[in-house]
């Protein structure tokens, strides 16, 4: 008689709610947030420069409200597109390209993270500002290399006061470059 004690037993529902492993991980409860930075300008933007989705009031609506929501950092753009798109799903049925949803979600997320990231510096004692920066061996569009080059306000090449931080100059696609905080040394 075989034993089946390597068999995995079924795991079993939680009552409570899923712990997200991008959003949870090490951020204090209290320091969640109840809504991810998407202003809704900044939202149509990227989805009328994207020009891959329906221009659908609703479907822009609905997809606003997603990206909106905490989950879209658990789940990240992937996971979102499964949410979506699956039986009884907001968008079941409807006539969306997966590819082309997962590819804007994908540069939603990059735009979101982003976002986050100089929210979070702002509140940094001796942050002076925020640096751009291309990865190494990154092919930039001449509009990102002026971006990182520029030394418009003093703070070194591809460096910007919070209250003047450039946008991402391509509305619809990912950005190439990645951000860091720009500290005040002299205290």
């Amino acid at each position: 008689m075989f034993k089946d004690w390597f068999k995995k037993k079924p795991a079993k529902a939680s009552a409570s709610p899923r712990k997200g492993l991008v959003l949870e991980a090490g951020i204090p409860p209290e320091e969640r947030v109840d809504e991810l930075p998407l202003p809704e300008a900044q939202f149509l933007r990227h989805y009328h420069g994207f020009g891959g989705l329906p221009d659908d009031a609703g479907l822009r609506s609905l997809l606003l409200q997603a990206l909106r929501h905490p989950d879209f950092l658990a789940d990240l753009p992937r996971g979102t597109l499964h949410k979506l798109l699956a039986p009884g799903g907001p968008l079941a049925g409807a006539a969306v390209d997966p590819d082309a949803l997962l590819r804007f979600l994908g540069v939603m997320h990059g735009e979101i993270t982003r976002q986050m990231y100089i929210d979070s510096a702002r509140r940094r004692a001796r942050a002076r500002g925020i640096r751009f920066h291309l990865p190494a061996g990154a092919a930039a569009s001449p509009e990102e290399q002026a971006i990182v080059e520029a030394d418009l306000h003093g703070l070194g090449p591809g460096g910007y006061p919070f209250e003047a931080l450039p946008e991402n100059p391509h509305p619809g696609r990912a950005a190439k470059y990645y951000v860091r905080v720009i500290l005040d040394e002299r205290a």
